[in-house]
């Protein structure tokens, strides 16, 4: 079989700065594993969006290896912010997808098999409709936000232009998917999966699952530097720490998590990454760190969280706090590492709650309840729950989150026959 796979992206490519970056770096080595193990003959077209070297997340070194990637093409196309943003607004959105779709269409297909087609997140939604139609292009969204799950970022309100605008324009991708036989959304997990049916009306036979996870045929590896060794050996002088991390958004909640911290009294490590100097958030952010007596970290580096959790090796908890999060990779990041030191403890809230099972690989805590949480912490904060709760976690891996098994389950479903 001869397969072609359009895959496009705003992060991840030759930039990382949030969880779509890494879950699309991911997908390319994913693809390049699992089509090279199954003897397919393919080459791989990446998308992605201009930045300029002051862009939050521009990434040399990642533009670099996906330039030379084995099997594959590299195209970056405008968005008419002069690389000054690669997520922007619908106009911006509409003129990118617009580049990408003159480029695929003018591709023959009929050398392939397959043109698989896979956009991801919000602003390649409406790409499907700009795509050719033929007989053997198959076609996918892959939303890992919706504007009705964030209500938004940190900028605009839910009642403005903007965000209404947002919210038609994937809801106009899944209006396209539904009509469309073709073409499908692909959802990462339940609670998204659950959410599309219910609030953008997608039809669920126009759904296949490709379950985030994590590819564990490889060790984890993350570049070490002098400020991350620096900060570790900081925190080697307590006895104990509460970790989260997150954008500076209001709804990644971490000055709660501060506040839980303080109540848990263990030492809490808040770390954080701005859009821009001066960020309002991050003055507030401070006062509450002062409050708390929280160490918080502003930018940086981006992999700071995974290397204190991997060399940190005294009792810690490692909190998601979100109060609004389709599925948190942190979790099964962490449990890579297979540390019987640290509780994964999390808000029970969207995505999270179907990632741990309470009380068994993990803890839920309502955030808007301080004193509950920190005695529902406290009582399992030891040694034998937490060594039992990660031989849990591992089990979870294996069954749930094998990215490389669930991509492979997405080939079969589209493929069919084809692909044995």
């Amino acid at each position: 079989m001869k397969l072609l796979i359009n895959l496009c992206g705003h992060d991840g490519i030759i930039s990382h700065y949030a969880g779509v970056g890494t879950i699309v770096r991911r997908y390319i080595e994913v693809l390049t594993i699992l089509l090279k193990e199954k003897n397919i003959d393919y080459h791989l077209n990446l998308f992605t969006l201009e930045f300029n070297e002051d862009s939050m997340g521009y990434n040399k070194e990642l533009w670099d290896f996906h330039k030379e990637l084995e099997n594959s093409s590299l195209y970056i196309v405008p968005n008419g912010t002069n690389g000054e943003t690669s997520f922007g607004n619908v106009k911006n959105w509409t003129l990118a997808s617009q580049n990408v779709a003159r480029i695929i269409n003018e591709i023959d297909f009929n050398q392939y098999d397959y043109v698989v087609t896979l956009c991801n997140d919000t602003p390649f939604a409406c790409l499907l409709s700009m795509i050719k139609d033929e007989k053997n292009s198959i076609k996918a969204w892959i939303p890992h936000s919706t504007g009705k799950i964030y209500n938004v970022d940190s900028s605009i309100s839910e009642e403005d232009q903007l965000h209404k605008e947002h919210i038609d324009w994937e809801q106009a991708a899944v209006d396209y998917i539904n009509q469309d036989s073709n073409t499908y959304l692909i959802s990462t997990g339940v609670y998204i999966h659950d959410h599309l049916i219910k609030e953008y009306q997608l039809k669920e036979e126009k759904n296949i699952n490709i379950i985030n996870g994590e590819i564990l045929s490889r060790e984890n590896s993350y570049d070490e530097t002098d400020t991350m060794k620096n900060i570790l050996e900081d925190l080697n002088q307590y006895d104990s720490i509460l970790m989260a991390f997150g954008r500076a958004e209001k709804y990644k909640n971490l000055e709660q998590a501060m506040v839980l911290g303080n109540s848990l009294k263990v030492k809490p490590i808040i770390i954080t990454q701005q859009y821009f100097d001066g960020q309002p958030i991050i003055e507030d952010y401070k006062k509450k760190a002062e409050e708390t007596s929280s160490l918080l970290y502003v930018d940086p580096p981006f992999f700071l969280p995974q290397y204190i959790v991997k060399y940190f090796s005294k009792p810690m908890i490692m909190l998601i706090p979100s109060e609004r999060e389709i599925f948190g990779l942190i979790i099964n990041e962490i449990r890579r590492f297979k540390k019987d030191n640290v509780l994964i403890v999390a808000n029970d809230r969207g995505g999270l709650h179907e990632q741990i099972e309470d009380l068994e690989d993990g803890i839920l805590v309502d955030l808007n309840d301080i004193e509950s949480s920190t005695q529902k912490i406290l009582k399992h904060f030891n040694e034998e729950d937490m060594i039992r709760f990660n031989k849990n976690a591992q089990k979870r891996l294996e069954n749930d989150y094998n990215l490389i098994q669930n991509f492979d389950y997405f080939f079969r479903k589209i493929l069919g026959d084809d692909y044995e």
